[in-house]
């Protein structure tokens, strides 16, 4: 069977579009860690200091203190809502994103029943067990939680013991993916787990339902919602994504995409929760570049990509705005949502580049360098990688600086 050819990469103009679309220029960056993520809809938590690092570089004149605010004041919450992947949500979004993409986790839950024995009766317990904690202290550490589960014989005392482990993390993300306990106020850098039944159902979200996405339709409100603050924040972008991104599957992830450029296109229209709709456009690969071309310059590919891009009706004009900020050298954390919030990250990005960022492609990834919309460098172990061995000028060694420095003071 002959190869088939790679798709062509996207340019840089695409990589300044997503700077300015997640909020990481003045024009468009939020005023509160609160609204930041509530515009992002999840955010990647899986390194919790990273986290604080990507929530506080899109929002204005805010540090990592601030963002550790809004986690106290249980504005924010760290669950597992989508994938298999731990997320930052706010507290009105967890469980309606979380019921919406429920089945999405159908793998997981097999596994854990198979391999680990986790059951109903398991479950209650280790539930039981965690709300008489947190009834007593108001929240508790994981560490706390686990514990009391070994002395009282749900999990193995020794936490070397065959498959002692992965039951103890099973039974932890079970009971956040079933809206359980989630995590949120902070005892140093650890969010603590408290009452995930205490904060907005399910049915406060769009479409107010409980049905998941493993029905024919899903919750179609739910998921254009999901759509349209995923291209809203991070356009442009395309069906694939989005399934990405969401674990959605590119099918419904494409229908998901159109139905939310008609409902943000309709006059005046707002959000479940109130909130502005930004109009939505949705354009083929040909269309983009020279969109993109027309306001950032730059090398024109010789071959459009194929297949639909949505992104903000506005994104032109405020790239146009925004371009000297979008180009600057911006010091970003691992797991940054610019890098791994999209299948095609090449106008970001080559494949050494992706080396780079993780040398072992064991889904870890370095903190990036970005530059003129491009990674040009990785930080290991506290010191820079270059992805050509050295800055390419002395402009880059001054523009890195200034961005270290402002990456500290945060």
């Amino acid at each position: 069977m002959p190869r088939v050819p790679p798709p062509p990469a996207l340019p840089t103009s695409i990589s300044l579009l997503r700077i300015v679309a997640q909020g990481l220029v003045p024009a468009t960056s939020a005023p509160t860690p609160h609204e930041a993520v509530r515009r992002q809809l999840a955010m990647q938590g899986q390194l919790f200091g990273s986290s604080l690092d990507a929530i506080a570089a899109r929002t204005r004149q805010t540090s990592t203190d601030g963002v550790r605010a809004a986690f106290n004041h249980r504005e924010l919450m760290r669950s597992w809502p989508m994938r298999g992947t731990i997320h930052v949500t706010t507290a009105e979004d967890h469980h309606w994103l979380r019921v919406a993409l429920d089945n999405r986790r159908a793998a997981f839950k097999h596994r854990a029943e198979t391999e680990f024995g986790v059951d109903e009766k398991l479950l209650k317990q280790a539930a039981d067990i965690a709300f008489e904690l947190i009834g007593e202290y108001g929240a508790v550490s994981r560490r706390t939680l686990v514990n009391e589960w070994a002395r009282r014989g749900v999990v193995p005392a020794d936490p070397h013991a065959a498959g002692a482990g992965h039951l103890r993390r099973s039974l932890i993300i079970w009971l956040h993916a079933d809206g359980l306990l989630v995590q949120g106020p902070l005892q140093g850098n650890e969010p603590l787990l408290v009452d995930a039944r205490t904060l907005p159902d399910a049915t406060t979200g769009p479409g107010h339902s409980g049905r998941g996405s493993k029905a024919p339709t899903g919750n179609p409100a739910a998921l254009a919602e999901i759509a349209r603050r995923y291209a809203t924040s991070h356009g442009p972008v395309t069906a694939a994504d989005l399934a990405r991104w969401s674990g959605l599957s590119k099918t419904v992830a494409l229908r998901a995409l159109r139905d939310a450029v008609s409902a943000a296109d309709s006059p005046g229209a707002s959000t479940f929760d109130g909130s502005h709709m930004v109009p939505l456009l949705r354009m083929s690969g040909a269309q983009l570049l020279r969109m993109a071309h027309a306001v950032a310059g730059g090398r024109q590919p010789a071959e459009a990509p194929a297949g639909e891009f949505v992104l903000r009706a506005d994104l032109a004009d405020l790239l146009a705005q925004s371009l000297p900020a979008a180009r600057r050298t911006m010091l970003l954390p691992a797991f940054d949502e610019l890098h791994i919030g999209y299948q095609d990250r090449s106008c970001l990005t080559d494949a050494a580049g992706e080396t780079l960022l993780s040398p072992s492609k064991n889904g870890m990834f370095r903190p990036m360098l970005v530059d003129r919309g491009r990674v040009v460098a990785a930080l290991a172990d506290g010191q820079l990688v270059w992805a050509d061995g050295q800055p390419a000028s002395k402009r880059l060694e001054r523009a890195t600086q200034l961005a270290i420095n402002r990456a500290a003071r945060d």
